[in-house]
């Protein structure tokens, strides 16, 4: 499975120093140019470039290029996405713009990005029904390692709490389940997304809302 990465989930994994969550999750991670050179300058402090560049250099991370794209004939087509994508978000949103254009240029299934505003990448995916785009939040991304038995509950709790206090979010891991489960089977959005967790439990052999139920029940006992 192939990710493209947004700013905002990058600075938020490698400053809680927890960014091998990924490269567990994807077997290829894509990062637009745009993203390192202007996003990251802009917002990350220069450990995390230090490291992300680290990443790139030892291939857990391929970045993207203007020339890349060109090379393998899907500039243009990037372009257009790019045209497309900032109607809806704006020149003010550029990294995001840019990281889903990717993922549609390259075939990547999953965006991976914390901007979960209103009208964001990540609202804005869930509900476009012509779109293989499936967006992903890091605590959705723990959420699928406690399904696929790769994190336990009580480690999805403390990565969780870990990136939220390292980037100074206020959320509840509880209430994000929640939504979670809302999302992939009581009330999806969208049939595709519904269909992609079906398969995801029949290949895995796994019961996947009996596990989310439990993982609910944890969080409920710990947190009162």
């Amino acid at each position: 499975m192939e990710a493209s990465l947004d700013t905002n989930v990058i600075i938020h994994l490698y400053k809680a120093n927890l960014q091998e969550i990924l490269f567990c999750r994807f077997a290829k991670i894509k990062v637009y140019e745009f993203i390192r050179n202007h996003e990251m300058e802009r917002h990350a402090d220069s450990k995390i470039i230090a490291s992300f560049d680290q990443d790139v250099k030892l291939g857990k991370i391929e970045l993207i290029t203007d020339e890349y794209l060109r090379s393998i004939g899907m500039y243009k087509v990037f372009q257009q996405h790019v045209k497309e994508w900032e109607i809806l978000f704006g020149s003010k949103d550029l990294g995001e713009v840019y990281a889903i254009s990717m993922a549609r240029t390259l075939g990547c299934c999953v965006l991976v990005t914390d901007d979960i505003k209103e009208y964001g990448p990540h609202y804005t995916l869930m509900r476009m029904q012509d779109t293989d785009v499936i967006p992903l939040a890091f605590y959705e991304v723990l959420f699928l390692d406690y399904l696929e038995q790769k994190m336990t509950a009580k480690e999805v709790m403390y990565y969780f709490n870990a990136i939220c206090s390292s980037s100074g979010m206020t959320m509840d891991c509880r209430s994000k389940l929640k939504t979670f489960k809302r999302r992939f089977w009581d009330s999806p959005y969208r049939d595709s997304e519904k269909d992609w967790m079906e398969s995801l439990s029949r290949c895995r052999g796994i019961d996947s809302r009996t596990m989310i139920q439990e993982l609910l029940d944890f969080l409920e006992l710990q947190c009162g």
